[in-house]
Order: C-alpha cells, then sequence, then structure tokens
C-alpha cells in the first residue's frame, strides 16, 4: 500500500488536474470559495452582537445572492466537464435548480429535492461499488453532505419540521470532521486542525453567546453543540492544509468551500457544499474519468486515502 503522500502526489498530478489550481474545475471552485468567503465575512460582520459594521442595508442580500448564483453556476460547469453521463446530469441538476431557486422562490420545493438527489446520485455513479475500506470511507463521506443538504433544504422549504433542520445540521458538521482522513499521514496538517478545534473550543468557552452568534448568522449551524462545530473545524482545516501541502488543489479548495459555505440551509450553500464536496471528496479519474464510469475493468484507480 503506498503511503498518503504519495496517494495525493498521484491524485495532485493526474492528467485531469493540470495547473496551480487544479485545472479548470479547480479554478472555478477557487471562484465559487472566493464569493461565499465574501458573502460569509459580510454577514458575520453585519450580525455581530457587539459594534456590528455599519454595511448598506442591501449589501447582505446582494452579496449572498452573488454568492449562491456562483456557486450554482460553478457546479453546473464542473458537472460539464465530466465526461461521465450520470455524474454530468446529476451536477446540473443540482446546479441549475440552485440557480432557480435562487432567482425565484418558486422553485425552492423542487430544488429541496432536485439538488441533494442530483448530488447523490452523482456522488454514487462516480466512486461506484465501494471494494476496499478506503473506498467505503469516502463514499460514507460523500453521500453525508448530500444527506445534509436534503435534510437542511427539506426543513428550510417547510416539507419536514423543525428537527430535521437540526439534524441536517449535524450531518453537515459530522461530513467535515470526517474529511479529517483526507489529511491521513501527515502530522502538519492534522496538527493545523488540531489548532483549529482548539480556537472554537477556546472562542466558545470565553464568548459563548458571540461564538453562537456568528455560527448562526454566518454559517446557519442549529440545534448543534460548539464541541461538534470544533470538530467540523478540525476535519476541514486539516484537509485543507493537507491539499495545500501536498499540491491537491481540488482538496484544499474543496474543504476551504466546505467551510466557509456552512450548513446548506439554502439553495445556494447547498449547491456550494456539493461543489466543495465534489473537490474534496472525488478523485480526478472517479470524477472526469472515461464515460463507462468507475466499476468497469478499464477505470483508472488513483486514490485510496
Amino acid at each position: 500500500m503506498s503511503s498518503p503522500t504519495k496517494r495525493a502526489t498521484a491524485r495532485a498530478t493526474s492528467p485531469r488536474s493540470p495547473g496551480r489550481f487544479g485545472g479548470r474545475v479547480g479554478s472555478v471552485g477557487l471562484l465559487a470559495a472566493v464569493a461565499v468567503g465574501v458573502a460569509t465575512a459580510i454577514r458575520v460582520l453585519y450580525n455581530a452582537p457587539f459594534e456590528p459594521v455599519a454595511f448598506p442595508p442591501r449589501l447582505v442580500p446582494a452579496v449572498g445572492t452573488v454568492a449562491a448564483l456562483a456557486s450554482g453556476v460553478a457546479l453546473a460547469a464542473v458537472g460539464l466537464s465530466t465526461e461521465r453521463p450520470v455524474v454530468r446530469v446529476g451536477l446540473l441538476f443540482a446546479g441549475v435548480f440552485g440557480v432557480l431557486a435562487t432567482v425565484s422562490g418558486a422553485a425552492t420545493v423542487a430544488a429541496a429535492v432536485a439538488i441533494p438527489v442530483g448530488a447523490a446520485l452523482a456522488f454514487a455513479r462516480a466512486m461506484g461499488p465501494p471494494e476496499t475500506y478506503f473506498e467505503l470511507r469516502r463514499g460514507v463521506i460523500a453521500l453525508t453532505f448530500a444527506l445534509a443538504v436534503g435534510l437542511s433544504l427539506a426543513a428550510t422549504a417547510g416539507l419536514v419540521g423543525s428537527p430535521f433542520r437540526a439534524a441536517g445540521s449535524a450531518a453537515f458538521l459530522a461530513g467535515v470532521t470526517l474529511l479529517a482522513v483526507r489529511a491521513e499521514g501527515d502530522p502538519v496538517a492534522l496538527g493545523a486542525g488540531a489548532l483549529a478545534f482548539a480556537g472554537v473550543v477556546a472562542a466558545s468557552a470565553a464568548a459563548p453567546y458571540v461564538t453562537g452568534s456568528a455560527l448562526l448568522a454566518g454559517f446557519a449551524v442549529v440545534g448543534s453543540p460548539h464541541l461538534l462545530v470544533a470538530t467540523a473545524a478540525f476535519g476541514g482545516v486539516a484537509a485543507a492544509v493537507s491539499g495545500f501541502r501536498g499540491g491537491d488543489a481540488r482538496l484544499a479548495i474543496g474543504a476551504v468551500l466546505l467551510l466557509l459555505a456552512g450548513v446548506p440551509a439554502t439553495p445556494g450553500a447547498a449547491t456550494a457544499v456539493c461543489l466543495g464536496a465534489a473537490l474534496a471528496v472525488l478523485d480526478a479519474d472517479e470524477f472526469f474519468g472515461k464515460a463507462d464510469g468507475p466499476d468497469e475493468p478499464n477505470a483508472t484507480e488513483v486514490n485510496t486515502r
């Protein structure tokens, strides 16, 4: 079995990932991450309980809409980049309905079904039936994000009760926590994750009200203990640092996008989470691959992490 560093290098140097930012797909993800990051920062600052920043009243919804549209368009563009029909249709379905629901509230209920179903279909087809423990755990991570999207959007759309909103929040945080396995064998990345964990715990202990307000306003965290948020910070930061150190741009960008997007309680956040999960969890050959799918004999396996 190859080392995690070699596996990460193999993933990063795949012919489907040229360039410093992971090729066109990585660049699209980076642009979406910037838009989502700006929107999240403005929401947190605008809703700060003490001396909030005096932004123009229309700025917060405006940047939120731009970020949501950017995420939906980016997800659809990534879907168009793959040669696998089922993966393409699933991601296009999620991206297009994310954009439609952002533009018109009439599409909210349809998006609550289309986005998680499309993402789950794309993830399941891209990875295929798991044959090893490593494939199984990556499949669990990817489908955990799809589950979080489904629960959160269904609750937001009024299809299910408020307990499902909290369940979606917990599922999302659990998925980000599990990203720590992508940093396996990288002590520096795991150390960075540990620092992020300690930072969230310290902030929660020192100013629980301010921390809770920031988590709600900026990241839509509802009904989840701050300790689970801390473990999510650990997993997300560890994966991002590992991707950066190993030259795996898609892993780094995907993990950062998941950290910035927060709980997928809106169509825009949901498409950002789906995009981040696709970048952070799927390998290039799984994602782009041949049109015959990963379960065919001539499909190539690159990463086992």
